[in-house]
């Protein structure tokens, strides 16, 4: 029953979507090529020019992709051992050619999702880019016919629960910076103000 809905679903993005121009649009998302590179190392330059910050956000963002990629793509792919949909779907057109690895979960989909939520703790303002990002780059593994949409699915939430765990622990680490400013004590209300040695506070004769 979740296998035919899988095709299903599969089927409606992966030949419903299909358009000639859309094609190089999708495989950029889902594998950039020669871009890779400076598109991260732009990334962590612009996470750096926020300081120390920025440098907490950089480890943590690393060591949470990292962790997604090697839980997907080494622990539980040989797992599930889930052929991918151009192994099995005769009527398959998949722009990367067919591919003999295992399908789920999807390694694209894990790493991107673990990623959004160290970026928008690091960055608020960049929250909803991270994460659209992410939802784009799991609609392009079904459209190049890499992925079930269960496939991306399943690495979806084992990105967001990964990296809701890197949030918090970017979180942390910034709250023990060292120097980091605290805010000042508040003042009760109706406490006095300790006067000034020598000064007396004005009576009310003349």
């Amino acid at each position: 029953m979740l296998a035919d809905w899988d095709a299903a679903v599969f089927r409606a993005i992966h030949h419903g979507l299909h358009h000639p121009w859309l094609d190089p649009v999708m495989k950029a998302f889902t594998e950039p090529g020669p871009w890779k590179i400076p598109l991260l190392a732009l990334v962590a330059v612009l996470l750096l020019l926020r300081g120390r910050r920025g440098a907490i956000a950089v480890v943590v963002l690393g060591l949470t992709i990292a962790a997604a990629d090697q839980l997907s793509s080494h622990v539980l792919k040989p797992v599930f051992r889930r052929p991918r949909p151009s192994v099995t779907l005769p009527d398959t057109r998949p722009l990367f050619g067919v591919r003999a690895s295992w399908s789920f979960p999807s390694s694209h989909a894990s790493n991107f999702f673990a990623a959004a939520p160290v970026v928008a703790a690091a960055v608020p303002q960049a929250a909803i880019a991270a994460y659209a990002l992410a939802t784009v780059v799991c609609l392009s593994r079904v459209y190049v016919g890499d992925h079930y949409p269960g496939d991306v699915l399943g690495g979806a939430i084992l990105g967001l629960f990964l990296g809701f765990l890197g949030r918090k622990a970017f979180l942390r680490a910034e709250r023990s910076l060292p120097g980091r400013a605290r805010a000042p004590a508040a003042v009760d209300e109706g406490s006095s103000i300790p006067e000034s040695r020598g000064e007396r506070a004005p009576s009310g004769g003349p």
